[in-house]
């Protein structure tokens, strides 16, 4: 404490330009940097995948130290003065212009590292296509100091594309060797017969599938849950291809088994929680259906099940 105040008096009463004008100057600038550092010790970017998520925590955590470092406060440090809302339009969805993304750099004092994979976190919700957005998430994993905190690399590529589930599953119905000609003519929908080859060389890779003594390809596991690689951005945006397959098999005409149906109604929230437990309980049973089948699959099927409400 003494040291810091007679390296003040030097700053402020020395006869070459003082850097500081008052007391509260110094002072104000002294506790920002505690508050940052207080901030950046307990609330970890490489901890997040979504920038929002992030901005508002640290909002947040910062406030606790700095009653100051409000929201509107924010707006204030980014320029917009007139526009006290822009922050929490933000947290609700709100495009960030690139030039915004500097500006919250800046007042998060992010280091270059950090900054880069903040940038990242943008790009990965901004995205306007499912090939930026796996470009973003990949660059994500790249940036990550511990990827497998977010997932194991090869689980994302697994997960990034819908037909390497599929191709596991067939693999039990069909004897499938090299030659990946006959699943390609069956698939559906279409893939092209590289990327085929390509999702079964990562089958094997990740141990998932091997030969037989037959020669064809067989699943190793029954099985494949994303269990502890469950990444909320990953899992969503390999649901989001499935239910565009869901779309694809309601607009072609069947060849096959398929039963589509839908249902809206109102119930009250204690009988949505009944609801929300039988279908748990339906997934356990299903599941133990799947187990517990002792005949040879000649087929293979993609189930979906949606709830969720339409009042916000």
């Amino acid at each position: 404490m003494i040291l810091r105040t007679i390296e003040f008096k030097i700053l402020v009463f020395s006869p070459k330009k003082p850097i500081f004008k008052k007391t509260s100057d110094f002072l104000g600038m002294f506790s920002k940097k505690l508050y940052i550092k207080d901030v950046n010790r307990f609330l970890d970017i490489y901890q997040f995948t979504h920038f929002r998520k992030f901005l508002e925590e640290y909002q947040a955590t910062r406030a606790k130290v700095d009653s100051h470092f409000t929201r509107t406060e924010i707006c204030n440090l980014l320029g917009l003065e007139k526009s006290r809302s822009y922050f929490a339009d933000v947290l609700r969805g709100k495009k960030v212009s690139p030039r915004m993304v500097q500006k919250f750099i800046e007042i998060l004092e992010l280091d270059k590292k950090e900054a880069k994979y903040f940038e990242t976190l943008v790009e990965l919700d901004q995205a306007k296509s499912d090939a930026a957005r796996n470009a973003a998430m990949q660059e994500v994993l790249k940036l990550h100091p511990n990827p497998q905190h977010i997932l194991n690399e090869d689980a994302y590529e697994y997960y990034s594309h819908w037909y390497n589930s599929a191709l596991f599953a067939i693999l039990d119905a069909m004897d499938v060797g090299d030659d990946m000609a006959p699943v390609q003519k069956r698939i559906f929908p279409k893939v092209p017969l590289g990327k085929l080859k390509d999702s079964l060389a990562l089958l094997e890779r990740l141990g998932l599938a091997r030969k037989n003594e037959n020669g064809f390809w067989k699943p190793t596991k029954e099985s494949i849950s994303s269990g502890p690689y469950n990444n909320a951005d990953l899992i969503k945006q390999y649901q989001l291809q499935c239910f565009e397959l869901s779309k694809q098999a309601l607009m072609t005409p069947p060849k096959q088994p398929t039963v589509m149906s839908t249902l809206t109604f109102s119930i009250s929230s204690e009988a949505y929680k009944k609801l929300e437990a039988e279908l748990q309980e339906f997934k356990a049973k299903a599941r133990r259906i799947i187990g517990e089948d002792k005949e040879k699959a000649d087929g293979v099927y993609q189930m979906n099940i949606h709830l969720f409400s339409n009042l916000d």
